[in-house]
């Protein structure tokens, strides 16, 4: 069994949709208390907005907004954050805001537009990852947002996308000599461990169980159909399944299953194992050896890496020119 339950997948489109440009830097930050704070709840008490770029005005409600879902993002992962954290966050976001309306500004000065039937079909991406509209639209309830919201994100998003596309990536060029030397420099990012695939089927240890994990052993040796074992007999989830665990490598389960899984030839069934959880009996699938793929195999991956290093390093820079060439006055206290 795995040391750590297998937590849901969140939607990385969704959270990127809500959250632009949130550095997720936030999680390393130096949590400094932030001194600049001193009176500034007080006197933003009734403030319509938080920052004016070229005299578009950013609005307080916009800022608060971005603030609460964040914070309930932490709260899902369980991470309180404390005030100083709460006042670095601001800071972030108050900044963030600030670049986007600056690069949303430059990419109209530009006449770079988006074709609304692009926003909607990346909405339809969006909804695919939900079983069904309801759950869509009970996500975006949720989170405090409508549909309009959304769309209006994303048509942002690919806007400002399209821009850095222009000004930026367009202007990285990645050589087969960068490709081969970051090929060279990284093999171990490209390095596949050994791995398994196996089935077990899981006892608990109470009193009389060894009894019964050997019995359904023996029926194992006699022919009996090992899945249908499983279904029938494990305590484990996977039990439905048929016992099946799926691919693993070493350092996922706990040693002794570990140990007895990796010992096994394709096809055997292992002897009684016993672990913190119970006892099991394991029946390996499938073994794929370590591997380090390629580089034709990953090039087009190490290329796409390369332009987006490239463009990460360019865009502080152009996002900074962009403060001088437009008027940015932040109204909100204690963050000037």
């Amino acid at each position: 069994m795995r040391e750590k339950s297998c937590s849901p997948i969140i939607s990385t489109t969704m959270f990127a949709l809500f959250a632009f440009a949130i550095a997720f830097a936030f999680l390393t930050a130096d949590f400094a208390a932030a001194s600049q704070k001193a009176n500034g709840n007080a006197e933003a008490e009734g403030l319509e907005y938080v920052a004016v770029v070229n005299d578009k005005k950013i609005p307080m409600e916009e800022f608060e907004q971005n603030i609460d879902m964040v914070k309930s993002s932490y709260d899902e992962m369980g991470f309180r954050l404390e005030d100083h954290q709460l006042d670095e966050l601001k800071k972030i976001i108050l900044d963030s805001l600030i670049e986007k309306e600056l690069l949303l500004q430059e990419s109209e000065a530009r006449g770079i537009q988006i074709d609304p039937a692009v926003v909607e079909a990346e909405i339809d991406k969006i909804k695919n990852d939900f079983p069904d509209a309801a759950g869509f639209e009970q996500r975006i309830e949720e989170m405090g947002y409508t549909l309009d919201f959304l769309r209006s994100e994303i048509r942002s998003n690919m806007t400002i996308e399209a821009l850095i596309e222009q000004e930026l990536a367009s202007k990285v060029t990645v050589s087969e000599e960068d490709i081969k030397s970051f090929y060279d420099a990284n093999t171990e990012k490209f390095r596949t461990p050994e791995r398994i695939r196996a089935r077990h089927i899981l006892i608990g240890n109470a009193s009389g169980e060894r009894t019964k994990i050997e019995e359904i052993r023996n029926s194992i040796q006699n022919g009996a159909d090992f899945q249908e074992l499983a279904k029938e007999h494990s305590d484990c989830p996977s039990g439905q399944n048929g016992g099946d665990l799926g691919y693993f490598t070493r350092g996922q389960m706990v040693a002794p299953f570990e140990d007895a899984a990796f010992a096994l030839e394709i096809g055997d069934v292992s002897d009684v194992v016993e672990t913190r959880f119970g006892y099991h009996i394991i029946r390996l699938e499938d073994r794929q050896a370590e591997e380090t793929k390629p580089l034709e195999d990953v090039r087009d991956t190490i290329a796409k890496e390369i332009r987006r290093q490239g463009v990460a390093s360019r865009l502080q820079p152009y996002i900074t020119s962009l403060k001088q060439k437009y008027t940015v006055e932040i109204m909100l206290p204690g963050f000037q």
